[in-house]
């Protein structure tokens, strides 16, 4: 079989992005273990501090005005089975009908693989402490003001904001024969924002795992009292000082006094955050900066995440495929494919924190829950190895070119 995958981006093992490391894994997967000859059609691409993957063996350079002929004489001489077509940037959908048409005269079969969370341009935070420090501190004021003010009256907006959208999810719906989301959950999600009732062109199919490493119940009793965040630092997206506030009464608590918070990553909010824990004297938190996670996954007992939204975030699979239980808001769809609540970790209403704060002192105090979350954690991870996601994307393959 010949695959096409057609990305925003060229595609090189050492650049970083859920899109581009997918397409890495599965390409290597596809064609080492597979027999699947890969090919790659982007529109623009990478630094030259990167390689290209040296997988793929061709690769064609498009643009937002459609060389039809061009792409019609790329398919037929690589003999071009599937087209997966992945979440393109905004002024690239406009090739999509183009697209369709031409692979299907090619005899080529389209698959649209949407790799985020349906409505997620619509999922912005703002908060009264972001906005008071970029006022006090000259950092986007004005900007962090009008993200507080949207996050205030999104009730009003929501409605209008998603008929805005309707068009980035229809498009490519309309023109593919199957749609790929990370999750069941993000079907319905997925039709609302595209305008659409029911369809039998979903299926799901999540990102697998990045490595085969698996802690054994030595490396979990070896765990250590430390509470881990790995993010990029955007207070807009993964709303951090959430969980610096809700830290703010775990250190209120004399029990959990040998307890530590570290947060793994950087990005533009990081002063904002330090700001916050001077605020408020927090003792017992540790900025640990960009960093491998892979060392602090296995010393930690218990993973937050605060995000706005997720489409599959590999940070989760990854904290419990090392032993680590998850304590999360229920912000997005695929949380519920990797938590089970009570199981393998805790999922509390998305912006309650007394919830939040409530749930992670119980997993904190109760050591026997912990661990047995501990455990049930890595042992739920094994369904997302890459052999069984990849038998997934093959199964799909051969439905669609019957």
């Amino acid at each position: 079989m010949n695959l096409l995958t057609i990305n925003s981006f060229n595609c090189s093992a050492q650049a970083s992005g859920g899109v581009n490391q997918t397409t890495v894994a599965l390409t290597t997967y596809f064609t080492q273990q597979c027999g699947i000859n890969c090919y790659l059609g982007f529109f623009e691409d990478i630094p030259q501090k990167f390689e290209p993957l040296p997988l793929f063996k061709g690769r064609i350079l498009l643009n937002r005005h459609f060389d039809k002929e061009a792409f019609a004489k790329f398919l037929m001489t690589n003999h071009i089975d599937v087209v997966q077509v992945n979440f393109l940037k905004k002024q690239n959908l406009v090739v999509m009908p183009q697209l369709y048409e031409t692979a299907h005269q090619c005899g080529a079969k389209v698959i649209y693989a949407f790799h985020m969370c349906p409505g997620f341009q619509l999922h912005t935070y703002g908060s009264y402490e972001r906005t008071k420090y970029g006022w006090l501190h000259h950092d986007n004021a004005l900007a962090e003001t009008k993200k507080w003010f949207m996050t205030v009256t999104q009730a009003i907006w929501k409605p209008i904001g998603r008929r805005l959208l309707q068009s980035k999810y229809r498009i490519p719906y309309e023109h593919c024969d199957r749609v790929v989301v990370l999750s069941k959950y993000y079907f319905e999600p997925y039709l609302y924002y595209a305008g659409l009732k029911q369809s039998d062109k979903m299926t799901a199919i999540c990102n697998a795992l990045r490595f085969d490493q698996f802690v054994t119940d030595a490396d979990i009793n070896a765990k250590e009292k430390t509470v881990i965040v790995v993010a990029r630092f955007d207070e807009d997206t993964k709303r951090l000082s959430l969980v610096l506030r809700s830290w703010k009464e775990i250190e209120q608590d004399t029990r959990l006094k040998e307890w530590k918070l570290q947060l793994v990553g950087d990005g533009r909010d990081m002063p904002f955050y330090r700001y916050l824990v001077d605020t408020w004297h927090l003792q017992h938190v540790e900025f640990t900066g960009l960093q491998n996670p892979l060392e602090y996954y296995h010393k930690a007992s218990l993973f937050l995440m605060t995000s706005t939204a997720e489409g599959w975030p590999l940070v989760l699979s990854e904290a419990m495929q090392l032993g680590v239980p998850v304590l999360a808001m229920d912000s997005f769809g695929s949380l519920h494919d990797l938590v089970i609540d009570g199981k393998n970790g805790r999922i509390v209403p998305n912006n309650n924190l007394q919830a939040f704060a409530h749930a992670m002192k119980e997993i904190m105090l109760d050591t026997d829950t912990r661990k047995a979350m501990s455990l049930n954690a890595v042992e739920s991870t094994h369904a997302f190895q890459m052999k069984q996601v990849a038998e997934r994307w093959l199964q799909l393959f051969s439905e669609i070119l019957k």
